[in-house]
């Protein structure tokens, strides 16, 4: 995985999440004409928030497929208001949007909110995580 830029890298990669949605997806009112660019930029999001739960809880191997349950099972131990925004993007992002291209503009900004609710999260644990490794 990205170790100790996956915090940097997870912005990186929700910004293209934004920025597909508002130069390729298309606005006319309050939905997107163009579900493909819709579903490029919730898969993008999706896989960010894989990649930077994989560096903070650590429930992957490297090239294994992720596994809905062993995320939900290590986030109900490590913070419950996160798994309640995991749970929401795995909905949202990976369902809704990244399969169904859902087009409602309200709900896309809703859940990429969300989604950086858990990069924050995660850029807070990995800095921990580093300051205790320096001591």
């Amino acid at each position: 995985m990205l170790e100790k830029n996956s915090y940097l890298e997870a912005k990186r990669y929700i910004n293209n999440a934004w920025e597909i949605l508002s130069t390729k997806a298309g606005k006319k009112g309050k939905f997107y004409t163009d579900p493909k660019y819709v579903k490029m930029a919730f898969n993008t999001a999706y896989t960010d928030v894989l990649v930077v739960l994989d560096d903070v809880i650590k429930v992957r191997k490297k090239k294994e497929r992720p596994d809905v349950d062993k995320y939900r099972k290590a986030l109900s131990v490590e913070n419950k208001k996160i798994l309640q925004y995991f749970n929401s993007a795995y909905n949202y992002l990976h369902l809704l949007g990244g399969y169904d291209g859902d087009l409602n503009v309200h709900t896309s900004t809703e859940v990429l909110a969300l989604a950086e609710e858990i990069i924050e999260w995660t850029g807070g644990k990995l800095e921990k995580n580093k300051e205790i490794a320096e001591i």
